[in-house]
């Protein structure tokens, strides 16, 4: 394995589609940002740390109460989670859970994974046991979506991306959300356009035990905000961003 660690350095961005610019820096200890090198591919990697709780977002969901807010200071990283249907209906891959509550999707048959949150543990697994990590996400008031299952007990799973996907030029930002050996959680985002294989050899050489691929191109926009510095955009906001269905945080426990 070769990981080579580099500081960190945030530059202050200017957001876009809301109108407003934000700086905001967050003075909690909820996210990690470290960039390294695996595979000879660069990538950023942001974990939950103290006072942190990984949650999953549906617009489908009771009392929803509207798209988060990148000036939220409740929210320390947001990015796009399951694949969004289209614009009109903005189904949600699958059927998930927030909070409890089971939520119809559509069928799609890319979904050959998913990520289940309980106790602010977080899993992925095959949904080989989809079923089971359901009942457990509804019985422990958890999370649950699904998604493409490109790593899998430490292999690649390159196919499991739908073919378009496959097929696009090396131009392409990945990200994934991602189970480590050590058991620990992140998501994981290219620092620099790569090709889909080569991005999830950049992951198993990093040490993916699990990892989910996270809905990017024109859906990939969302923020971090690690400790003490200002609010980082990780995508262009496209013209879809208005339209995402759902998303993945790490936010305050309280």
């Amino acid at each position: 394995m070769n990981i080579k660690w580099i500081l960190l350095g945030v530059i202050p961005v200017a957001l876009m589609g809301c109108g407003t610019k934000s700086l905001f820096v967050n003075d909690a200890d909820v996210v990690a940002v470290s960039h390294v090198e695996a595979a000879g591919k660069k990538l950023m990697v942001m974990t939950p740390v103290g006072d942190a709780k990984v949650r999953f977002v549906s617009h489908k969901q009771r009392g929803f109460g509207g798209a988060p807010n990148i000036d939220s200071t409740a929210i320390a990283l947001n990015v796009a989670a399951a694949f969004t249907l289209d614009i009109e209906s903005m189904d949600v891959c699958g059927d998930h859970v927030v909070e409890g509550e089971r939520i119809r999707g559509y069928d799609d048959a890319t979904a050959t994974g998913h990520m289940l949150i309980a106790g602010n543990k977080v899993s992925i697994a095959s949904n080989e046991r989809l079923q089971q990590s359901m009942r457990e996400a509804v019985d422990g008031r958890g999370y649950l979506f699904q998604q493409c299952l490109i790593v899998e007990d430490g292999r690649g799973e390159v196919e499991h991306i739908p073919q378009a996907i496959r097929d696009r030029k090396a131009h392409i930002i990945y990200r994934a959300a991602c189970v480590m050996h050590d058991g620990t959680f992140a998501i994981v985002q290219g620092d620099e356009p790569m090709f889909c294989g080569e991005f999830i050899d950049a992951l198993v050489a990093l040490g993916a035990q699990q990892a989910l691929y996270l809905d990017m191109g024109t859906w990939a926009w969302g923020w971090v905000r690690p400790k003490g510095k200002p609010t980082k955009e990780l995508s262009e906001h496209f013209f879809n961003t208005r339209f995402q269905s759902n998303w993945l945080q790490i936010v305050r426990c309280n």
